[in-house]
């Protein structure tokens, strides 16, 4: 298993049972479709879970440089990994995922902080929505001169690209997604 952030517990979160689609052999699961075995307790078949859930562990539990405060259903973020654009030589991305009120959160000052912070050290970035029930995800990425210049300028400058991003990201056009798999449908 991979190193996990010491400290840093699901509890009960249960962004990982909502948000991503899971499409494999083993498991399916719609967008936005929370998973039939999770509860208000957690997770009904935790000790005997997929492997597939056992091996998933979002951004916010996986690394140090998001901040401790940012568990998915306190920040409204869920992070995951996902291939980079060119130019990051294989670095991962990460996805901020808007889960809770999106303008709200891109205006929020600890947000946009992360942002610039994250642009000024090189760590590539998109800004997510996950859109409806059973659609494809959208994501943008954030990194490129103009958040560069808007990192090194003022947190202001950082806001106004993250709300343009944002207002691109509502105007997506979400398709469906259509299944690889057929495995057990754990969709609720």
């Amino acid at each position: 298993m991979e190193d996990l952030v010491p400290g840093r517990e699901c509890g009960s979160c249960n962004a990982c049972c909502v948000v991503p689609v899971i499409d494999s052999p083993e498991l399916t699961k719609l967008s936005g479709s929370l998973c039939c075995n999770s509860t208000a307790a957690g997770c009904a078949i935790y000790e005997t879970r997929p492997r597939l859930c056992r091996r998933f562990f979002c951004g916010w539990r996986r690394l140090k440089l998001v901040p401790d405060d940012w568990r998915p259903d306190a920040s409204g973020v869920f992070i995951t990994l996902e291939e980079a654009p060119p130019g990051f030589g294989g670095q991962p991305a990460l996805n901020l995922m808007l889960v809770d009120n999106p303008l709200k959160t891109v205006r929020q000052p600890w947000f946009v902080d992360f942002v610039a912070g994250a642009v000024a050290r090189g760590v590539p970035l998109y800004l997510g929505l996950p859109g409806p029930k059973g659609m494809q995800a959208a994501m943008l990425p954030l990194n490129g001169a103009e958040m560069d210049a808007a990192a090194r300028a003022s947190r202001g400058a950082v806001k106004e690209i993250l709300e343009r991003t944002l207002k691109r990201l509502t105007a997506h056009r979400f398709v469906p997604y259509a299944m690889a798999h057929e495995g057990a449908d754990v969709s609720s």
